[in-house]
Parts: C-alpha cells; structure tokens; sequence
C-alpha cells in the first residue's frame, strides 16, 4: 500500500524551521565575528560596533597592543558563547515546532535554557563593559584610566525577553503536566 503523501507545512512550522537554522548559524558565526574584530579591528571599528565604549576610544592608544586584543576579546567572548549556548538550546524547540512536535518535552526544556542563557548573556554583557574599560586602559598613564558603566535599552530588553520566556516555558510545562494527568482519567 503507498504511503500517503506527508502534509503540508503550516505556516508556524515553516516559520519554526527557518528559524531554527538561522539558531544554527547564528550560534557558530557570532563567536567568529567576535574574535575577528577583535583579531583584525581598529578601536574606531570597535567602537563602532560596540565591542568598546565609545567613550573610551579618546584615552586608548592609537594601536591596539596585543595584549589588549586578548584580554578584550576573552572579556567580550563570555557574552557571545552564552548567547551562542541559548541559540543552540533554542534550536531544539524550534526544531519540534516544524516536526509539529508542539509540546514535547524537549520543548519545555529548550525555551528554558534559552531564556537562561539569554538572561545570563544580558548579565555578562552588562558586566563586562566595565571590567573591559578598566582591562584596556589599565596601562594608560595617570588620569587616563577608564571605568565606564553602561545599561542599555537592548540589554534591559533582553533581560524581560529572557524572564517572559522562562515564565512561558514555566507554564508551558505546567500545561503539559495537566495535560497528562488529565489523559490519565479518560
């Protein structure tokens, strides 16, 4: 007997699959480009794209020393990794999401790390600008060493994102526990 032909792919699960690629990328290519601007970057492109406070950029050597590259980059990866970690995390319900698989386990689980590492990447980001400031401008002469503190708008809304997330996913699993208790007295 032929099999029949598999349904189609609703717009959600289309959606949910593209998005769990773009997870995939995403989580390799941001460290990459991290490190490589940090490798290659002048402090102007740095700047630029926010891996240093802008406001430094006047005390800082004209050349980025080696030194610095290392200590800034290190400093910058721990974000970048754990925002790397939540996208790879986030890939595993998303990938149930386009199989249809809406409330498995797997699902619950993943929205939870996700939401964690997204909160713990928001934490460091905000953490790391100062402890980078002090780090790049320690060998600065007197009265041109830095310690510059910064909370952006971005930063606060991911810190919500993460906990409206991780309040879903909470819920999601209570949902599901109901459900089975539930199938249980039919």
């Amino acid at each position: 007997m032929p099999e029949a032909p598999p349904a189609r792919l609703s717009g959600e699960q289309r959606l949910s699959a593209i998005c769990a690629r773009g997870c995939a990328v995403l989580a390799f290519v941001i460290p990459l480009v991290v490190t490589g601007f940090w490798a290659f970057g002048s402090w102007t492109l740095l700047g630029l794209v926010r891996l240093v406070p802008a406001d430094i950029l006047g005390d800082l050597p004209l050349a980025i020393q080696p030194w610095q590259r290392i200590v800034g980059g290190a400093i910058c990866l721990i974000p970048a990794l754990l925002l790397s970690y939540g996208l790879i995390r986030a890939r595993r319900p998303l990938a149930a999401f386009a199989r249809g698989d809406f409330f498995a386990a797997e699902v619950v689980t993943g929205l939870r790390d996700y939401a964690g590492a997204t909160f713990w990447a928001a934490i460091a980001g905000a953490v790391s600008v100062p402890i980078l400031s002090v780090a790049v401008t320690f060998a600065n002469p007197p009265g041109h060493k830095e310690l510059t503190l910064d909370l952006s708008g971005a930063q606060v809304l991911s810190l919500l994102a993460a906990t409206i997330m991780w309040v879903i996913a909470s819920v999601m699993a209570r949902a599901a526990g109901l459900a089975r208790e539930n199938a249980q007295f039919v």
